[in-house]
């Protein structure tokens, strides 16, 4: 979603083009079935055990329970004292738990998201990213990782690298048609780059839901500008090289063109992802259809075949409304910064996130309810469930 820093676009952007296509949706009916017979087989024969047992895992629940889910901010300096597991003490380890977001959501609610959803941007382009050691922290804390890319493409024009559409001259279907170019030869090497900095988390044993190419029918990006075949060629070309030259095969592919008509197929992806932002993330609009019940039938008439989550969101769906609708996503998983944390300039004028929860969309109230619902999972009821086993 365009949701960089600011509010405004968070929402309207995404609403303005999905209306009418989701408008159409509101009368399919989802069968009961669906939530049994969804795939639980992953699409890479040769996927990792940590992977598969992370797949049955997702099937089990799928349909019974809701997965919290909680982005955090990729832009702050992990290693900074406030996120130290002892700030007073130089040598102490950083640690997930301190950030922002996460003590946010916990100050309300006394509990942490079972998945944690951590980005890669930057990592083409050697900037610093601790996604890796976070990632491997919170596996070994027994959570669930979601990684998105907002991949920086380089245009060879002398320009900054950029993800954002509107920032750079970069068209994919042009590049797509010359793969002698140096744009070509640079995605091919910016999926090389990614997939190395990946491997820890394969060699640690950890599974990861992959969503690359994020909301890409919105525009809004460069990997979906160019439209749906120059999208659909560039998502086989990061599959292929992942799974066939990098074996990336602890990866569990998550859809998320947000649109039928670009669907991937069901043997290149595991799982849809939607981002259903509301309308300039407005409190009137979430309450129209608190359950995002037509968003979910719109990813359900992509493909019946799998399970359905919500990969990114500002308000946290109503969990009650979508039972009752039996529109059950798989999770919910709040996107970071102003979405749930103050976020705020400091004495230099540098807007920063703070620890302490903002009800910017969701209120406190509605928060605790859901991570509070019979139906959650959160990151303390799947360790002591037992019901899955990181190790794979």
């Amino acid at each position: 979603m365009k949701k960089k820093i600011t509010v405004i676009a968070a929402g309207a952007v995404l609403v303005a083009l999905c209306a009418a296509l989701v408008g159409c949706y509101a009368s399919v009916r989802v069968p009961d079935s669906h939530y049994a017979e969804a795939d639980r087989t992953l699409v890479n024969p040769d996927a990792d055990a940590c992977a598969v047992e992370l797949m049955r895992y997702l099937g089990s629940v799928y349909g019974e329970k809701v997965i919290s889910g909680q982005y955090v901010n990729e832009y702050e300096d992990y290693h900074s004292e406030q996120f130290r597991a002892d700030p007073s003490d130089p040598d102490s380890p950083s640690t997930v738990f301190r950030l922002n977001e996460l003590q946010a959501v916990h100050g309300v609610t006394g509990e942490y998201p079972a998945l944690l959803g951590l980005d890669v941007s930057g990592i083409e382009c050697g900037e610093p990213c601790y996604t890796i050691e976070q990632a491997i922290e919170w596996h070994n804390s027994g959570g669930i990782v979601t990684l998105c890319w907002h991949w920086k493409v380089d245009n060879f024009d002398g320009k900054p690298r950029a993800f954002y559409s509107e920032q750079t001259d970069f068209s994919l279907a042009k590049v797509l048609r010359d793969k002698d170019s140096a744009q070509y030869k640079g995605l091919i090497a910016d999926i090389d780059a990614v997939s190395e900095a990946l491997q820890p988390l394969r060699e640690a044993g950890v599974p990861v839901l992959w969503r690359p190419l994020h909301e890409a029918s919105g525009g809004w990006f460069w990997w979906g500008a160019s439209g749906r075949d120059a999208y659909v060629e560039l998502w086989n070309i990061v599959f292929e090289r992942m799974t066939e030259v990098h074996e990336l095969n602890n990866l569990i592919w998550v859809y998320n063109g947000q649109n039928t008509a670009w669907y991937v197929g069901d043997d290149k992806c595991d799982i849809i992802g939607d981002d259903p932002y509301y309308d300039f993330n407005l409190r009137e609009e979430y309450e129209k259809n608190p359950s995002n019940a037509a968003r979910f039938k719109m990813n359900y008439k992509t493909s019946g075949n799998k399970m359905i989550m919500m990969s990114e969101n500002d308000f946290v769906f109503d969990i009650d409304a979508a039972f009752e609708e039996n529109t059950r996503w798989l999770t919910f998983c709040t996107w970071c910064r102003e979405f749930v944390c103050v976020y705020e300039p400091d004495e230099s004028g540098e807007y920063r996130t703070y620890p302490v929860y903002s009800a910017m969309c969701s209120s406190a109230d509605e928060l605790r309810a859901a991570y509070t619902h019979e139906r959650t999972v959160t990151l303390s009821s799947l360790v002591a469930s037992g019901e899955y086993n990181p190790a794979g």
